[in-house]
């Protein structure tokens, strides 16, 4: 009966041993995914505010067209900002590509899973 009972005791340690290893991979993968979502969304964020800068010089460039007047550097300013605004975009995906472990492809440097042979973007291969 102790024998039996043994068992059951090595069974249900063996058990709660597995179900512990389990719980940690969710709560690391949950992590991670928290952190694809914060990224995504710093990405969309972004994205609006070059919307807006395009806003910007579309109204401006159109004011100057409706009066017949010149463009300034204003249009040029703007311009910069886009352009920091992509980088910006980049270094998120980036950081999103980094918590997948994606593979970014030689060729064209589209992210790929890290499971991935060849780009789903090109065909190139990924691995030898």
């Amino acid at each position: 009966m102790e024998d039996i009972f043994e068992s059951l005791k090595k069974g249900a340690v063996r058990a709660m041993d597995g179900a512990e290893k389990v719980t940690k991979t969710v709560i690391k993968k949950s992590a991670g995914l928290v952190e694809q979502t914060k990224l995504n969304f710093a990405i969309s964020e972004t994205e609006d505010k070059i919307n807006d800068v395009l806003c910007q010089i579309g109204k401006y460039v159109y004011e100057k067209y409706k009066n017949g007047a010149e463009f300034s550097d204003f249009a040029g300013e703007k311009c910069i900002q886009i352009d920091e605004l992509y980088r910006e975009i980049d270094e998120l995906k980036k950081k999103v590509a980094q918590t997948k472990n994606a593979v970014v492809c030689p060729s064209c440097g589209k992210y790929n899973s890290e499971d991935d042979k060849f780009c789903s973007n090109c065909g190139e291969t990924l691995k030898d």
